[in-house]
């Protein structure tokens, strides 16, 4: 998901569920990512019902809002890891997953945002090449791809800004984790 802001899109002034928030996002938005999401969410009543305070980014296939609890929910349509890759130690620790027919929703951690520097772009960018990964769409300074959490540790926000080199790569990951489930 490329964001396409690091403030707050919109304000939705007060907590609305967001089956609710989603009907006045397709309201105002074209193109059936909306469409989806409400279609898919309304055959789970605690995820739609999930209490929504702000729509903070939005993506070509997916949706970041900050919940009543104070921690960010990610709307996708198909997994938000590129190429179904793992999870990783710069990836934002993900506190509950649940897949809705083709949509993932994933409860992360809220992270400070402000102040950040180009030091902590380069940091994440070499932990993404350390861990035999290629950096996509993150660039010198580009904090806003960036957040560090109330421990004080770093992590990259978007997860499709860090991919398998190729396709071989890919391939050989899915293998190599088969087998070690077969251990």
């Amino acid at each position: 998901m490329n964001v396409t802001s690091k403030t707050q899109i919109c304000d939705i002034n007060k907590p609305v569920p967001l089956i609710n928030a989603l009907m006045q996002i397709r309201q105002g938005r074209t193109g059936a990512e909306a469409d989806i999401f409400i279609k898919e969410l309304a055959k789970n009543d605690t995820v739609a019902q999930k209490q929504v305070v702000k729509l903070l980014a939005k993506g070509s296939s997916a949706l970041v809002f900050e919940t009543s609890d104070n921690k960010i929910l990610k709307l996708t349509i198909g997994n938000h890891f590129p190429m179904n890759r793992p999870q990783e130690s710069f990836d934002v620790p993900i506190f509950e997953h649940t897949k809705i027919g083709k949509v993932h929703c994933y409860i992360e951690e809220k992270l400070y945002q402000h102040g950040l520097s180009e030091a902590f772009v380069a940091e994440i960018k070499n932990n993404i090449k350390k861990a035999g990964y290629r950096t996509f769409d993150i660039y010198d300074g580009d904090v806003n791809q960036i957040g560090l959490s109330r421990d004080g540790k770093l992590y990259l926000l978007d997860p499709e800004c860090a991919g398998y080199k190729t396709i071989f790569h890919a391939v050989l990951a899915k293998v190599k984790r088969l087998l070690m489930k077969f251990k």
